[in-house]
């Protein structure tokens, strides 16, 4: 048996990789980042984060142009691509490459390349069926993985708000309008941010120390409301953050965190988990309005 290079100059390695990973998608490895985003380093935190929010930023630049625009090393950018079993960060940009090359499949394309496989079509029922037990999963989901403290605090902030400001784009915005609704039904000063019209960031100056922003976003991570959550973070204001998990860039300019999974691994991704949150919130802000 060969001697392995360290072994000749007489010297042990310390340094620890991760098990290799053969021919990951990009999705696996966004997953893998977001599980052990808790248990990095500051320095692989600021990598993984700029990951996941800027994937092509990833995928085209050099990696000394990344280490620049992250103010980091360009070894530290090895170190992270180490740390989730590639050999280099060239072998880790790889992924981030192929999933331009392919494309990030739509809602369309994630149902048709799961039903192809069957011999024939579905019928109605059984994408009923399907389409409903993908939401029941992402409810028993919320319910065992949600933090009950963290949704308590949220409950107390809404609760001692002046005025509840909630910005939400794509998949999002139909739980930031269902929240929007609920607070004004519940006679809760609300405002849901007016991203079309170009009035969200006019709006997001008027916020007061007494206001709240509650922002929701899931991967793909829309811009406007990641740079609404900046501004209104960096000014001292409230924020309360719904999001997919700790690697979120809401989850790093917010004061308060609920995690929820984006259902990113099923072909419909339901957002019912969202909504039972939100709908828990509600519910218990009126209870204590009303008790």
């Amino acid at each position: 048996m060969s001697d392995t290079p360290s072994q000749k100059s007489g010297q042990i390695s310390t340094e620890i990789t991760r098990p290799p990973v053969d021919a990951e998608t990009f999705d696996g490895l966004r997953q893998r980042i977001r599980d052990r985003f808790s248990t990095l380093s500051p320095h692989l935190q600021r990598i993984a984060r700029s990951s996941l929010e800027e994937p092509n930023s990833f995928a085209l630049n050099t990696t000394a142009k990344i280490a620049a625009d992250l103010d980091i090393q360009p070894s530290t950018l090895i170190r992270f691509a180490k740390e989730f079993g590639y050999s280099g960060f060239s072998d880790l940009q790889r992924v981030f490459r192929q999933r331009l090359i392919e494309g990030e499949p739509t809602v369309r394309e994630r149902v048709y390349s799961e039903e192809t496989a069957r011999p024939e079509p579905p019928n109605v029922r059984e994408l009923l069926q399907t389409c409903v037990a993908a939401h029941v999963a992402a409810l028993n989901d919320l319910v065992k993985t949600c933090d009950t403290d963290s949704l308590a605090r949220a409950v107390e902030m809404l609760r001692g708000a002046r005025h509840v400001y909630i910005a939400g784009l794509r998949r999002s915005r139909p739980i930031a309008a269902y929240l929007a609704y609920a607070l004004t039904r519940s006679e809760r000063a609300s405002s849901l941010l007016d991203f079309a019209g170009g009035m969200a960031g006019p709006q997001i100056a008027t916020i007061g120390p007494d206001d709240v922003l509650v922002a929701i976003a899931f991967p793909p991570y829309s811009r406007p409301v990641v740079d609404i959550v900046l501004d209104a973070y960096v000014s001292g204001r409230k924020v309360l953050a719904i999001t997919d998990g700790p690697g979120s860039p809401l989850a790093s300019n917010s004061q308060l965190q609920l995690y929820v999974d984006a259902g990113a691994a099923s072909a419909f991704q339901p957002i019912s988990g969202a909504i039972g949150l939100v709908q828990t919130v509600i519910t218990a802000l009126n209870w204590s309005k009303a008790g």
